[in-house]
């Protein structure tokens, strides 16, 4: 079949970014594949950097590496405790949960088997506010985990609250690195720690530690992305479905909110807020220019494309439809191609995923199933380009 709406993911893009991040740094590079892996689908993306050497990720929760067991048995860490009830998945699937209470540490014991411990990280709060222990009693916490012939302490981890102040990164780096030689005076030596995600990992090497956290980056977008030379992996499509002519003086959309100021030509895409897109309308030509301006001054992208020509939005985008204004666009037709910018983490999982490896079609990711694409070069226009062979 042919699809309305689609997302293409460059898997070359994808490993050109992983590779390109772990030449700046002598830490192990984790990357975050939480939030479906940004958007990316985190079952084929986990799969294909386990395939290239990659051996732990990172995820939210039990929910999402639940999702992944289906496609690989990567090393998972579970960014976030889980619950109590959630324990014997845990153990089933050998996830590596983190840990930041005792309370947790005795859930673990009595869920874990001594014959085959469970490694943990130890979460630590040195200024988020959020998860993990205080740390002054993480030490102590450390050693009622090492005590336990059910579980083995792996790593020692922090988040930063800073994003792009190197101020609060710097004070809770130092708090953190003050516990890392508390621990090794204590005779807790070979422990995993990490602390960086992808902002920190830009504010230089003291940051990365044993391990660096890279999520952001990985997908080639965030402060950075250009000087290391990262390529975007990322891009949602979908076709028009209509081309209607409107009179000067028409409403267009939910609640009129646009009025055309002369006639137009508008197309219809299959694509709304149901579906994650949610864009604020351009409601006026006047209100048009201000925010093309401002996209430029802020070095933000355009809304839509057909082509290399940006094609605006009109009108509040509704449930599932939305209106661009195609007055500008030489013979506009149905089933012509757009390409869309958004949010990726907030693109509906449910849209096929195409994964594009040296030009062909690697996979393909719809509806928790994975498709094997024929060998040929990777062309959209194709009346047959989905129709593939389901493989697992």
């Amino acid at each position: 079949m042919n699809w309305s709406s689609w997302i293409e993911v460059n898997l070359d893009s994808l490993a050109n970014n992983y590779n390109q991040i772990r030449t700046q740094t002598k830490a192990k590079v984790c990357p975050v594949v939480k939030a479906d892996a940004y958007g990316h689908g985190a079952p084929v993306v986990v799969r294909f950097l386990y395939s290239l050497g990659v051996d732990l990720f990172a995820v939210s929760n039990v929910e999402e590496a639940l999702a992944i067991r289906e496609l690989s048995q990567a090393p998972l860490l579970l960014l976030t405790p889980p619950l109590k009830d959630q324990l014997p998945l845990v153990i089933k699937h050998r996830l590596i949960p983190t840990i930041d209470s005792t309370a947790q540490v005795a859930a673990l014991e009595e869920a874990a088997d001594k014959h085959n411990p469970l490694s943990v990280h130890l979460k630590v709060d040195t200024g988020f506010g959020r998860l993990g222990i205080h740390p002054r009693d993480a030490l102590s916490l450390a050693e009622r985990i090492v005590r336990s012939p059910n579980l083995q302490l792996v790593g020692v981890f922090t988040h930063f609250s800073g994003l792009d102040s190197r101020t609060i990164t710097e004070q809770q780096l130092r708090t953190f690195l003050s516990l890392r030689k508390s621990f090794a005076e204590a005779g807790l030596a070979g422990l995993l720690w990490h602390a960086a995600n992808s902002a920190a990992f830009c504010q230089g090497p003291h940051t990365h530690l044993d391990m660096v956290r890279i999520g952001t980056l990985l997908y080639g977008q965030g402060k950075g992305a250009a000087e290391l030379d990262l390529k975007e992996t990322w891009t949602l499509y979908t076709r028009v479905i209509a081309v209607k002519e409107i009179s000067a003086g028409s409403r267009i959309g939910y609640g009129g909110t646009f009025k055309a100021r002369q006639d137009m030509v508008v197309g219809v895409v299959p694509i709304g807020y149901a579906d994650g897109f949610t864009v604020e309308p351009q409601s006026t030509p006047a209100v048009q220019t201000v925010r093309v301006i401002s996209r430029i001054v802020k070095g933000e992208k355009p809304l839509a494309y057909i082509g290399d020509q940006q094609v605006p939005v009109i009108g509040k985008p509704g449930m599932n439809l939305t209106i661009l204004d195609l007055s500008q666009v030489p013979q506009p037709v149905p089933g012509m191609q757009v390409r869309i910018n958004a949010r990726r983490t907030t693109i509906s999982r449910g849209l096929p995923k195409v994964y594009l490896r040296n030009k062909k079609p690697y996979c393909i990711w719809w509806n928790g199933r994975l498709y094997n694409p024929t060998d040929k070069v990777f062309d959209r226009t194709s009346a047959n380009l989905y129709d593939r062979v389901r493989i697992f």
